[in-house]
């Protein structure tokens, strides 16, 4: 589907799609983003979710703990659920395809566990297969974004038809963790699907790699600061006591816990224009 929209922000321009109705149990939108020239990328916010993404322009680095700068050689990476913030580099003009994968699906389709890549980007062809390494070729050679995301319809509906899918316990109890962060109990959810608080936190790690508790706190400020980014409100606190945060307090920690940076660092007018949350489609 090649229905998208566009939203230019100079020096960047960034697209999105829709996808093929039967990839969206699975996939949230194909995106992109170019420039013309070097441009500083946002800062990369804790998330549930995973990223294909597929460089075709200048590679990315990232930023250390000590300040300096590691290439990351791979023009197919596989970003997924991030329990801190991350600095991408740009090195180059920026050219890039990314499938935002939701939450509870890519662990059906990896080859490996998802734990074995939290926090970290993975060659696209460890994860998903050897297949998938000539795709930033492919779509280096493509006349333009909507030949782009064909492309990697046509590519997630080969690998996604060659494994059989079916909703786990686990899916559930994902879903409930991350669309209700706000309020959700560890030991409900568990008891929802008939199982001890103790074996449930064994399974959903392993499932996720991440401990439901963790999970559910990575959602609960994902979703804050996005609708905060987006919506762009540097007035946070009525926000963050809706999304589940007990006062100010509490949100100032995570956020530090999180991203290392106060509230009032991460609500910028800079960072208002530039960062990794997309709004909603249409419907």
């Amino acid at each position: 589907m090649t229905n998208s929209g566009a939203n230019i922000i100079d020096p960047i321009t960034k697209r999105f799609a829709a996808v093929l109705a039967r990839l969206r149990p699975y996939v949230d939108r194909i995106w992109g983003w170019e420039s013309k020239e070097i441009v500083a990328l946002p800062l990369t916010m804790p998330g549930t979710g995973a990223e294909l993404i597929f460089l075709y322009g200048a590679p990315f680095a990232i930023r250390e703990e000590n300040g300096g700068e590691r290439l990351l050689p791979e023009r197919g990476l596989v970003m997924c659920l991030r329990s801190h913030a991350s600095q991408l580099v740009a090195t180059g003009p920026v050219g890039f395809m990314a499938v935002r994968v939701r939450g509870e699906a890519l662990r059906h389709f990896a080859n490996a566990p998802l734990a074995t890549w939290i926090d970290g980007f993975a060659p696209v062809e460890d994860a998903l297969g050897a297949d998938w390494k000539e795709v930033p070729a492919l779509l280096e050679e493509a006349p333009g974004f909507g030949a782009r995301v064909a492309i990697l319809e046509a590519r997630l509906a080969h690998h996604f038809s060659r494994r059989e899918v079916r909703a786990s316990l686990m899916d559930r109890a994902v879903a409930k963790l991350y669309y209700h962060a706000e309020s959700a109990l560890v030991a409900d959810v568990a008891g929802g699907l008939a199982m001890s608080t103790r074996h449930f936190e064994r399974m959903f790690r392993d499932a996720t790699g991440l401990t439901p508790k963790r999970f559910q706190r990575v959602a609960r400020f994902h979703h804050v600061m996005r609708h905060l980014l987006l919506e762009q409100r540097s007035g946070y606190l009525e926000t963050a006591l809706a999304g589940g945060f007990y006062d100010q307090a509490h949100f100032i920690h995570e956020c530090r816990d999180f991203t290392g940076c106060a509230p009032g660092e991460l609500l910028t007018r800079e960072r208002f224009l530039s960062h990794f949350y997309n709004p909603r489609l249409p419907a």
